[in-house]
């Protein structure tokens, strides 16, 4: 008997999506999304950006990644400043982090044209 998605424990969905993945059923990229989602970190795109929040020691960071020259991805590095993004793009992360981390240490910026 095949078990539900919702009755699978958390072991049986990566071995599933690894199956997936060498079956070549979803990319490495997808597989990555998905693994970093069922560990309890979603990934947030923002243009070519991806951003997770990681927890070191209590506090909590945030980490970006990106896509290179090459099409490959860089590794995990901590966020240092926001300042390379729009203030659209800004916003954009800023609401997608609120609603996976409501209590995340964040504001909107306000924008005006001059």
């Amino acid at each position: 008997m095949k078990k539900t998605a919702s009755k699978k424990t958390e072991m049986e969905r990566i071995r599933d999506l690894v199956d997936c993945h060498i079956e070549r059923e979803i990319t490495q990229d997808e597989l990555i999304e998905k693994l970093m989602t069922i560990i309890g970190k979603p990934i947030i795109k923002v243009s070519e950006v991806e951003f997770i929040v990681s927890e070191w020691k209590g506090n909590v960071y945030l980490e970006s990644r990106q896509k290179l020259s090459d099409g490959c991805k860089d590794n995990w590095v901590q966020v240092e400043d926001l300042t390379d993004l729009t203030v659209y793009e800004y916003n954009d992360l800023v609401s997608q982090l609120f609603v996976l981390y409501p209590d995340y240490p964040i504001e909107h910026l306000e924008g005006r044209f001059v």
